[in-house]
């Protein structure tokens, strides 16, 4: 099985959080690699939120 298709299914659902923080530079790859998601007509209709602090 191919690595794309075992993350898939090994995927869980998480319901409690640790009380640390995500490291800054975390979110920034993070958002980058959501940008870089094809979108239909290369429109790129997205909006993220990031929320720091309960």
């Amino acid at each position: 099985m191919n690595d794309v298709l075992q993350l898939i299914f090994s995927r869980r659902s998480i319901r409690q959080y640790q009380p640390r923080p995500v490291p800054r530079e975390l979110l920034i790859d993070l958002l980058r690699a959501a940008m870089a998601a094809p979108s239909a007509v290369d429109k790129q209709p997205w909006e993220f939120v990031v929320v720091t602090r309960p």
